[in-house]
């Protein structure tokens, strides 16, 4: 006769029968059981009251039974919004907060921190292996950088001596030129620091 909502369980309903014995749902379903149970017991026992205390034949009986089973169904549609006033009483009064632990979830809570953690571990293993290899690999890059950078200058100084004694091998065709490098040799070394006093070198002496 009373709406009731059927009941559908889920965490909080757990959590609140955990905590209480009982949940919001099956508490507001008994409410409703119960004030439904009193009103059909007030009107019936108002009924047999009637039909003993009265001299009715079949048919004002009918008539009263039908009476009885209106005047409960008007009780019961009347009682609805006061039932939904109780119903959030009820969902105030039992509801849990987020930051409370029940006894029967603190070992689940601990099972699940050391798991976190090992995880956690595991993870920063992998970071750690990770940042040493990267720089393990730019070490080697650099150092092959360096490597390169020294390679190129070795080649460009070679390439300079290659031109010194290409110029060198034209100009000794000629007898004139030999005078040339003479000189030129002359002014090179005693532009020379480590030259200057050192004895005279005469690279053109039979």
């Amino acid at each position: 006769m009373i709406k009731t909502s059927p009941w559908c369980g889920g965490t909080e309903e757990e959590y609140e029968t955990q905590h209480f014995g009982f949940g919001a749902q099956r508490l507001k379903i008994a409410v409703r059981q119960m004030v439904e149970q009193k009103i059909k017991t007030g009107v019936k026992d108002m009924e047999s009251y009637l039909h003993e205390s009265l001299d009715l034949n079949d048919t004002d009986k009918s008539t009263l039974t039908r009476s009885c089973d209106k005047l409960i169904g008007l009780y019961c549609e009347r009682a609805g919004p006061s039932l939904e006033i109780i119903d959030k009483e009820i969902e105030r009064v039992l509801e849990i907060p987020q930051n409370v632990l029940l006894c029967e979830d603190e070992v689940q809570l601990q099972d699940l921190s050391d798991a976190d953690y090992e995880k956690l571990k595991d993870e920063v293993a992998l970071l750690r292996k990770s940042v040493e290899r990267g720089a393990l690999m730019e070490a080697l890059l650099t150092a092959e950088e360096e490597e390169l950078t020294t390679l190129e200058k070795v080649c460009e100084t070679a390439k300079k001596d290659m031109e010194v004694l290409d110029q060198l091998s034209r100009y000794t065709e000629t007898s004139d030129s030999i005078k040339t490098i003479q000189h030129e040799m002359q002014f090179l070394c005693a532009s020379v620091p480590f030259m200057k006093n050192s004895e005279e070198i005469n690279i053109f002496d039979d």
